[in-house]
């Protein structure tokens, strides 16, 4: 009976230490929950969404269903990867076509690219993505009025590369 007794108690101090210990280490304390909601994005590598943010760096005349984006600030340089609908890629190609005619380039693909990007560069077996490039005319604003367009092949991609001249 008290050795019954002894492995009841055993057991719920072991429960009790387990349950007020939490999932392995010590309880943020408040200085360092501070810290960490005032420090900088965690993923220093993700790339942003938000196609309202971009569109106040740079002009987006053209109505995309999903974009990833990232600044480089040091460089004046944005980065940014757009998917269109059929219609509005059309009248992307063709309003750029009219300043300047599309030219073979290849583009180096970067972590923060969608899942599609990466795996048909990865085919290629260099990184690189083959398109074809057009003016970025219509996306130029304020500080960003230099770069081009680049319609990935065979995908409903676009890579905007913009610098600040």
């Amino acid at each position: 009976m008290t050795s019954t007794r002894i492995v009841l108690i055993l057991s719920l101090t072991l429960s009790a230490i387990i349950l007020t210990s939490g999932c392995g280490g010590a309880p943020a304390t408040n200085a360092n929950a501070a810290a960490n909601a005032n420090s900088p994005q965690t993923n220093s590598n993700a790339a942003k969404t938000n196609v309202e943010e971009l569109g106040m760096l740079v002009n987006v005349p053209y109505e995309s269903e999903e974009v990833f984006w990232k600044d480089d600030a040091s460089h004046k340089r944005i980065v940014a990867v757009l998917r269109f609908p059929q219609g509005e890629s059309n009248r992307l190609i063709a309003d750029a076509e009219k300043i300047r005619p599309a030219q073979n380039v290849s583009v180096n693909t970067e972590s923060w690219f969608p899942q599609e990007l990466i795996a048909q560069s990865e085919m290629t077996g260099d990184d690189t993505l083959n398109g074809k490039s057009y003016s970025a005319n219509a996306f130029y604003q304020d500080a960003f009025n230099d770069g081009r367009i680049i319609r990935i092949n065979d995908t409903d991609y676009f890579v905007l590369e913009l610098n600040a001249k």
